[in-house]
């Protein structure tokens, strides 16, 4: 209902017999398309703008075509305007459905479709008058041919046909311009009729589709309250469900520069129910839906239980089961059941994840976003960072070494994980995922194989041996050796990692002795354990070999699982 104003309730203390003899206020058909939206990860924010010319006095400014997914109380309105207006309540409802205005429009799409069927039936006379025609010509060729054909009357001046080819090619001419022109006339007659068709079935189509409001179509009623005749600029807002943005990226290294450039885009869709087009959009990692604070923890209470008290209530549960099933199956009458004691209704709560942060990205321009779905791609933003390059190889499962570069993000806002494209020097070599990057984290990303760097590896013959006796203990060793070798071409220093891996043991009796030249510089790299980690330069033109290898210890009664070529 409309709010009071402080001018509406003196106007009413001093006159309260005007007032209530007042009319109902004027029904204003507002039209304010979507001018600005605000895309969330899982909604927007929509905000439509227009202009009225107001009345002095109460009036309700109606926006139609609102879709259903809008959230109830989301909707808020403000304006400006020269004069002095108030703007009371806002209503998110049912669209109005005028069945007068419905009858009348039906009267005359019927009048129209009465025309429109007479002027598809006009088309008949005029293509069954050509049809005859083309009928009448092929007869008369066909008779002519077949009385040329008979053997001519003695007593007949006329030359034959025959004897006379000019007559023919009169003949020929009159056949094909009579039948031509038919045909054309026919052609022009059904393409005409085919445009009439059209029209009719467009006007059945329309009043096909009267009778009622489409379901869910709402409106926003806006009360406003004028003190003189003004315009006013109008401003509603509301959420929706029904749209989402994604973040994807695009990263280009130029190996030669060692240089990073980060392009950050998202992918729109929306499907709303209303289109948006030529809108400021505006991008947020914020989730309006969500709780704002943590959950609640609750009680949690445990206790010590007897089994035999346990057994007892469990026995006693199962009487009373079996002597409900047995009131079920022959219940008693109505009179001696007494009434169920009415509880209160259980209220569950949805548990819902927050955000820590909200960024908001104002996309440059105008952008047409449909309802059908389809995806939008914007472009955010660019930046540049200073690249650290380095290779990294791991021998053992794959000979070649594999460009990696290490970056600080330079934005001034974190970005969301999403999937990158990467490129290497103008080459698309593969997508990855990009994760959380907060302004000035650091990640590493991969660019493929670096054919610069040539890695060999070449596995040792396996040595087997048992030691000991009987006092000290029998044991059987077998030795696993592999010899790595890496050469750069390229014209300036190369940091490289390279990393293999000794088997891990879970038994006392079990060990593994690692043999290395030189040793690594990293064991259990990155909580990896038995990863183990070289780290050196390679200069241009450089060859470095690493010699690599472990023993493995058992007692010669029991034999180990896992081992290579076991």
């Amino acid at each position: 209902m409309f709010r009071w104003t402080l001018p509406t309730l003196l106007l009413a203390a001093l006159a309260p017999h005007a007032v209530l003899a007042q009319e109902a206020p004027a029904r204003i058909a507002l039209a304010a398309p979507p001018a600005a939206v605000t895309v969330y990860p899982d909604q927007a924010t929509v905000t439509r703008r227009g202009a009225v010319d107001l009345p002095a006095g109460d009036s309700v400014l109606v926006l139609s075509g609102i879709p259903a997914g809008v959230l109830r109380d989301s909707v808020t309105a403000r304006g400006r305007a020269a004069g002095a207006v108030a703007i009371g309540s806002v209503d998110l409802r049912q669209a109005r459905f005028d069945r007068g205005a419905v009858d009348a429009r039906r009267a005359a799409l019927e009048a129209r479709l009465r025309e429109a069927e007479d002027a598809v039936t006009a088309f008949d006379a005029p293509l069954a008058a050509q049809a005859a025609q083309l009928r009448l010509i092929e007869r008369l060729a066909g008779g002519f041919v077949v009385t040329q054909r008979q053997p001519a009357p003695s007593n007949e001046p006329a030359p034959r046909l025959s004897a006379d080819p000019a007559t023919w090619r009169a003949a020929w001419d009159a056949v094909r311009e009579g039948t031509e022109q038919a045909s054309e006339a026919t052609r022009r007659l059904q393409a005409d009729r085919r445009v009439a068709e059209q029209r009719r079935d467009a006007i059945k189509a329309e009043i096909a589709a009267l009778g009622g409001p489409p379901p869910g179509a709402l409106e926003i009623a806006v009360a406003v309250q004028a003190e003189a005749p003004t315009r006013l600029e109008l401003e509603v807002a509301y959420q929706v469900r029904g749209a989402r943005w994604q973040p994807v990226y695009e990263v280009r290294l130029d190996s030669q520069a060692a240089r990073i450039a980060l392009r950050q885009e998202a992918i729109v869709t929306q499907s709303t129910g209303e289109d948006w087009p030529e809108v400021a959009l505006t991008l947020s990692t914020a989730r309006p839906a969500e709780a704002a604070g943590p959950p609640r923890l609750q009680p949690w209470r445990i206790a010590l239980v007897d089994p035999a008290e346990r057994e007892r209530r469990a026995r006693e549960q199962a009487a009373r089961d079996a002597l409900a099933e047995r009131q079920t199956r022959a219940p008693a009458p109505a009179a001696s059941v007494a009434p169920a004691t009415p509880r209160e209704a259980e209220v569950v709560a949805a548990t819902v994840q927050t955000a820590g942060f909200a960024v908001e990205y104002a996309i440059p321009g105008r952008a047409s976003i449909g309802a059908d779905g389809s995806e939008r791609r914007v472009r955010i933003a660019d930046h540049v960072a200073e690249a650290a390059l380095s290779a990294l190889s791991v021998p053992r499962l794959a000979p070649r070494a594999f460009l990696r570069a290490r970056f600080a993000h330079q934005a001034p806002a974190p970005t969301l994980p999403g999937v990158a494209s990467l490129h290497l020097d103008g080459v698309f070599v593969g997508r990855t995922a990009l994760p959380l990057l907060r302004p000035g984290e650091e990640t590493m990303l991969s660019f493929g194989a670096d054919d610069r760097i040539r890695v060999a590896y070449e596995p040792q013959a396996r040595r087997r041996a048992q030691e000991g006796s009987m006092l000290t203990g029998r044991t059987s060793t077998e030795t696993f050796e592999a010899v790595m070798t890496f050469r750069s071409f390229h014209a300036r220093p190369v940091e490289m990692v390279v990393e293999d891996q000794v088997p891990v043991s879970g038994d006392a009796d079990l060990t593994v002795a690692l043999q290395a030249d030189p040793a690594p510089g990293t064991r259990d790299a990155e909580d990896r354990p038995g990863v183990l980690a070289w780290a050196f330069t390679l200069a241009p033109g450089q060859e470095r070999r690493i010699r690599f290898g472990y023993t493995v210890t058992a007692p010669r009664d029991r034999q180990v699982q896992g081992l290579p070529g076991r």
